[in-house]
């Protein structure tokens, strides 16, 4: 049995994944959200980055990546520390229909839902972390998501509103 992880934040561009297969798809009953805070990569105990998660919705596009079976528990482990969080396996169905079964890192059920987008924005704008700020978690965000060429509305509607 392949493993896969599913990416549809900053796994999309992460170094861990970068000599894995990967390939967009349309990921239904799932949609982004800003859910959770990023206390040390992009933000701070003072100033959190609020963070992209998956939130049961209509759909989303992702990232889907095959796992070379000889460094497959290696990989996990990396994505593990940095995502502070165990993968958990979900399974999803494509935009044709297939199901899937991946690892993904989603948050806690607890974690903060953003849903003031002031509040949002200008927490974004405050973040900073030990990898970088709010803004250049978002702008990382949207070029991963254009080499992948996916879209997603409110992703490119934070940027713009972070941006200003």
């Amino acid at each position: 049995m392949s493993a896969k992880v599913l990416a549809y934040d900053a796994l999309m561009w992460d170094n861990a994944l970068a000599t894995c297969q990967g390939k967009a798809l349309r990921v239904t009953g799932y949609r982004r959200a800003f859910v959770g805070e990023n206390t040390n990569r992009w933000g701070s105990p003072d100033h959190p980055c609020p963070q992209i998660g998956l939130l049961p919705g209509e759909s989303c596009e992702a990232v889907l990546f095959e796992l070379p079976r000889r460094s497959r528990r290696h990989i996990l482990r990396n994505l593990r520390q940095r995502e502070g969080t165990k993968a958990e396996s979900i399974r999803f169905r494509s935009g044709n229909g297939t199901e899937i079964r991946a690892h993904s890192f989603l948050r806690p059920d607890s974690a903060r839902t953003w849903t003031d987008r002031e509040a949002l924005v200008g927490a974004l704008r405050a973040a900073k972390g030990y990898v970088g700020t709010g803004p250049e978690y978002i702008r990382a965000m949207i070029h991963a998501m254009d080499i992948w060429k996916i879209d997603d509305p409110l992703i490119r509607e934070v940027w713009e509103e972070v941006r200003r």
